[in-house]
């Protein structure tokens, strides 16, 4: 059971709201409080993505995306990301910069304790000074992506894919166990960043499209 509110265009107010059961079943869509439309399928329908006509003429599509790493509403009207879905480009560039910003919290705070208190399993994780100024180097990282620099998460996911390919060329040196585990988070990381590159790419586009139109007679 859940529900989403969303605007119809960016900056304005939420009119347009999205309610399901269990399982994705009675899945209605309203708009100013009015009933636009309803449908029973489930996940299955949802996946397959539908379609519901507006007052205005417009239409919506929705269509519910499921893979291995998240589970959200791709929620676009006559085409276009609405503001606030999971495929509108600048929910994707401000999800990955608070992704960054959460591993830089976590990095310099294990850190800072690895500094503080003797640890065995932090310095075997290489926790120190090392994970503080890796910390920092993402956090600026992070600004930069929230700030919808293209060049920031690619630096960023060439980053993490260096540290994915350290880790399993190390592990297997020593002998051990690939981690999958944390390999898996690393690809979630990786894809999220390589999302949001081209998510900012698409806001420049917009951009640039938007000052063209303002500089027409």
């Amino acid at each position: 059971m859940g529900s989403k509110k969303l605007a119809l265009e960016a900056g304005g107010p939420p009119r347009l709201e999205l309610s399901w059961g269990w399982g994705w079943k009675q899945f209605t869509v309203a708009l100013d409080g009015k009933v636009v439309g309803t449908l029973d399928g489930g996940a299955a329908e949802l996946k397959r993505g539908v379609f519901f006509k507006l007052p205005d003429g417009s239409s919506l599509n929705v269509l519910l995306q499921s893979g291995v790493f998240r589970t959200g509403l791709a929620v676009s009207r006559d085409g276009e990301a609405l503001p606030g879905s999971d495929t509108d480009p600048s929910q994707q560039v401000k999800r990955a910069a608070n992704l960054l910003y959460f591993l830089a919290g976590v990095n310099t705070l294990l850190g800072v304790i690895r500094l503080l208190v003797e640890s065995e399993a932090l310095e075997a994780a290489g926790m120190g000074l090392g994970s503080i100024l890796f910390g920092v180097v993402v956090a600026v990282l992070g600004f930069f992506t929230y700030r919808g620099t293209r060049v920031a998460p690619i630096l960023a996911g060439i980053l993490y894919i260096a540290d994915a390919l350290t880790t399993v060329v190390d592990t297997v040196t020593e002998g051990g166990r690939v981690p999958v585990v944390a390999l898996i988070i690393r690809a979630y990381i990786i894809i999220t960043l390589f999302t949001a590159a081209k998510a900012a790419a698409e806001l420049r586009r917009r951009e640039q499209e938007d000052v063209g139109v303002s500089l027409q007679p």
